[in-house]
């Protein structure tokens, strides 16, 4: 009986010490997720929700336009963060379900934001926002 107690006391421990993490609906672990999405073309193309809109911002308008599957070029924002010292990538979290993944370039103003969505418990590319100087 003591060892039960014991068991259940470390337990609880080990649960509030944030030693044992609950995964809740078996949801994809977005860093995971994004090695993957830079690396493979293919897994790339399934994981972003055509038409993809894509948002041009500038300092007199706001134009929005949809690029189609067979117009889409693999991107590896990985890659391209280390091409350059100057190149910056963050992840920012939006909400539970979306983050924002921002590659920026301050040598040519380069801003330009990836918007992901957990859809059905998988991510999704599913717009990009370019404030690009």
């Amino acid at each position: 009986m003591k060892l039960i107690a014991v068991l259940l006391l470390m337990t609880s421990f080990f649960i509030e010490a944030g030693f044992v993490h609950k995964i809740e609906n078996n949801e994809e672990n977005f860093d995971k997720f994004f090695k993957n999405f830079c690396k493979d073309d293919k897994f790339q193309l399934s994981r972003i929700k055509f038409p993809l809109k894509v948002v041009v911002v500038d300092e007199e308008k706001r134009n929005e336009k949809t690029i189609q599957q067979n117009d889409w070029r693999h991107t590896d924002l990985l890659k391209l963060k280390k091409e350059h010292s100057k190149n910056k990538l963050e992840t920012l979290d939006k909400a539970m379900d979306s983050k924002d993944v921002v590659f920026t370039n301050k040598d040519n103003g380069e801003i330009v934001h990836h918007l992901f969505s957990n859809i059905d418990n998988q991510w999704y590319l599913t717009s990009i926002v370019d404030e690009s100087e």
